[in-house]
This record gives structure tokens, sequence and C-alpha cells, in this order.
């Protein structure tokens, strides 16, 4: 009885670790969508803060 109680023991543990694997990995997807969005925000902002033709042209005279 002591090998089957290892075994199965050890397919609960190995459950569990795959379970919290994944929360952590939609713990950090979620973070990470929600970085994007800012980034999207920030980009928006500073693009309507700026003259519209800022960035549009390149001088590459030396």
């Amino acid at each position: 009885m002591d090998a089957v109680s290892q075994v199965g023991a050890q397919g609960v543990s190995t459950n569990l670790q795959a379970t919290v694997l994944k929360k952590a990995m939609q713990a950090d997807a979620a973070s990470t969508l929600t970085l994007l969005q800012g980034v999207d925000q920030s980009s928006a902002q500073i693009q309507a803060s700026n003259p519209a033709h800022l960035g549009q042209n390149l001088d590459v005279r030396a």
C-alpha cells in the first residue's frame, strides 16, 4: 500500500503544480494586457499633444 500511496501523492503533486502554473500564466497574461493597453493610451496621448507635422519628415542632410 505504501507504493500506491506514493504514486497517488506524486500525481496529486503534479496536478497541483500544473494548476499553480496555469494560474501564474493567467495572472501574467492579465498584467501584460494591462501594460499593453497603457502603452496604447500613452501613445495616443503623445500623438494628440504633439503638432501634426512632427515626425512626418526626416532631414538627412549633414
